[in-house]
């Protein structure tokens, strides 16, 4: 009987031993890890896959090409034009060769080739030219806009990710510390050391601690599911992922980057590019009562010929057009008035814009660094659970605590240890929300 307990008692201690070991991996397993590089590499595949993304290069496509159509209305044209008419009336030519009557002309058909030449178009061809290049402008903010918006998606995809398996680590973890436990107290029963009161409070400990582990799991299987269709992966591959949240360190200056993020948000940019569209705009609408001037110059050959010959002959021609609009009834006035509207409105969502990133800016700085305290305090608090445990395991192997005691001791570890994880996951997020409050994520390492 004593040697059965002695033995009992020395795999008690191995097995605790190897219970504080394992706390003390777990606790460190997220210190002094490389930068997470996982992170660029995925904003990356983010932003190669995603619809949103590549329907705004559709538009910045689109956009270019209508500047080469603004740049090509500049230059000279081209045209060939035909027609044919048949005259039931026909037309009577004028007598000749002594004749007492003319011809009658029925078929009235021309071959035309004209060459262009736009010189003054009131400032619409240079308005043109300049509203599509505002235009790409607004369309390359709106590419950047969306890719800020998937690459922040990305990172809160792959993060959670990441934050699902390292807590299914730890539920795995947790239920084998209480199974292990379970068997040292099954072997003092069987020994008749202790009752089976505790052998059914840790067994209640264990059955919880498996529903967490399968909860766990799930929820990190699912995660990736998540993670695969935002990147476009095939949804049941598994991807490289970190197996725990890296611990950061923010070391942000006072300045909570307002301005800069007033630079460099794809927001203003697209606003503003808007403003520079609605004046070219502005100017586009009433160029239309300004003075236009062109020339052209071309040739033809048809019936009637020159000389009104049914036979078909060839002449060329030379024109100049000369417009001076003069009175339009206030027309150009209220047209103007019409479009600076517009582009008073695009100000004043500019403005609205501005107030809302100042505040975002704001917002996202003070919840970054209360969440740098946060996880501070959770690595603290992960540090005294797991020397409570420790405590606790010694003073039970020594009989001057209950198994109760232990228990709550090891579930008061789990807890702080996932309150560390949702920490890390909380500022690592915070950090990234930082990022493109300022307007300045990106998929490069």
């Amino acid at each position: 009987m004593i040697k059965n307990y002695y033995s009992i008692m020395f795999m008690g201690r191995k097995i605790i031993l190897t219970i504080i070991i394992l706390f003390v991996c777990l606790s460190v397993q997220s210190q002094n890890l490389p930068n997470d590089t996982l992170v660029f590499r995925y904003r990356h595949f983010a932003v190669e896959y995603q619809q949103q993304v590549k329907q705004a290069l559709h538009g910045l496509k689109g956009a270019e090409s209508q500047l080469k159509v603004a740049k090509g209305a500049m230059a000279p044209h081209l045209d060939f034009k035909s027609n044919y008419s048949y005259y039931g009336v026909p037309l009577k030519l004028a007598p000749k060769d002594g004749a007492l009557t003319g011809e009658d002309l029925h078929n009235f058909y021309s071959m035309d080739m004209t060459l262009t030449q736009p010189v003054i178009q009131g400032g619409q061809l240079k308005n043109t030219r300049l509203m599509a290049e505002a235009n790409i402008e607004a369309m390359q903010n709106l590419v950047n806009l969306n890719k800020q918006e998937v690459m922040l998606a990305a990172d809160r995809y792959y993060l959670t990710a990441v934050a699902k398996k390292e807590i299914y680590s730890l539920t795995k973890a947790y239920r084998d510390v209480i199974g292990r436990f379970v068997n040292i107290i099954r072997d003092k029963v069987d020994e008749e050391i202790v009752g089976k009161n505790e052998l059914f409070q840790a067994k209640v400990r264990y059955n919880d601690a498996e529903y967490q582990t399968i909860r766990s799991e799930k929820e990190f299987k699912i995660s990736i599911m998540e993670m695969n269709r935002l990147m476009g992966f095939p949804l049941d591959s598994v991807p490289q992922i970190r197996d725990s949240l890296p611990e950061i360190n923010i070391n942000i200056a006072g300045d909570n980057g307002i301005q800069k993020a007033l630079s460099m948000r794809p927001e203003i940019g697209f606003l503003k590019s808007k403003i520079q569209i609605n004046t070219y705009k502005e100017k586009l609408s009433v160029s239309k009562y300004n003075v236009h001037m062109g020339v052209l110059a071309g040739g033809k050959w048809g019936s009637p010929s020159p000389g009104l010959q049914i036979e078909p002959g060839f002449n060329y021609y030379l024109k100049a057009n000369l417009i001076i609009p003069v009175f339009y009834w206030g027309e150009r006035k209220n047209t103007l008035f019409a479009v600076k509207q517009e582009t008073e409105s695009v100000k004043l969502e500019m403005e609205k814009t501005s107030d809302n990133i100042r505040l975002e800016v704001r917002q996202s700085y003070f919840n970054l660094i209360s969440s740098q305290k946060q996880m501070n305090f959770a690595a603290d608090a992960l540090t005294n659970a797991q020397k409570n445990v420790e405590v606790m395991l010694d003073r039970y192997n020594e009989g001057l605590s209950s198994v109760l005691e232990v228990l709550d001791a090891q579930t008061y570890w789990q807890k702080s240890y996932f309150n560390y994880i949702q920490a890390k996951y909380e500022l690592n997020l915070a950090y990234s929300r930082y990022q493109r409050a300022l307007g300045t994520l990106t998929d490069t390492y």
